[in-house]
């Protein structure tokens, strides 16, 4: 059922050969051997046919133009559920899978429990754009709170 890295090789070798990489700029075995169990981490459940039909639409869906070598969640979104084009395990398998590839019962007892978004939650958003109290220990005359001090010399070309 887990994916085997002659497999994985294959598929990953299609993708190379599509995006028309130099042998220099390919993963050399242990890279690949790497690779492997990154995607293994990532994707657990995916299994031969799986892998290398997501490989082949990824190759399919590849427009003209530059593309990099995909992220796993680029390539896997053939077979999840997607968020924002991203597969998004927590989320399953798509149901309109065909027959070789819908998941066992196996596989399925390997996703995620709970589902997660794959996007920051709303508080998470706002931190990122007021800095935390701590961090401003300064004011502008006026009583705003800085984040920097202000400069002690400035010029003409920059402000206080």
């Amino acid at each position: 059922m887990m994916l085997q890295p002659s497999t994985f090789f294959v598929g990953v070798e299609m993708i190379f050969s599509h995006l028309r990489l130099k042998d220099s700029d390919r993963w050399s075995e242990a890279i690949a051997l790497v690779k492997l169990a990154s995607f293994r981490e990532a994707f657990p459940e995916i299994n031969d046919a799986q892998f290398l039909w997501a490989c082949e639409a990824w190759v399919q869906g590849a427009t003209a133009g530059f593309h990099a070598f995909p992220t796993w969640r680029e390539l896997m979104a053939s077979l999840y559920r997607c968020e924002n084009g991203l597969a998004n395990r927590s989320w399953g398998f798509k149901a309109d899978l065909p027959p070789l590839l819908r998941p066992s019962p196996e596989q399925l007892m390997l996703l995620p429990t709970e589902r997660v978004s794959l996007l920051p939650a709303a508080d998470d958003t706002q931190r990122r754009f007021s800095p935390p109290a701590e961090y401003l220990q300064w004011a502008t005359p006026g009583g705003r709170p800085m984040a920097l001090p202000p400069a002690e010399n400035h010029s003409p070309d920059t402000t206080p």
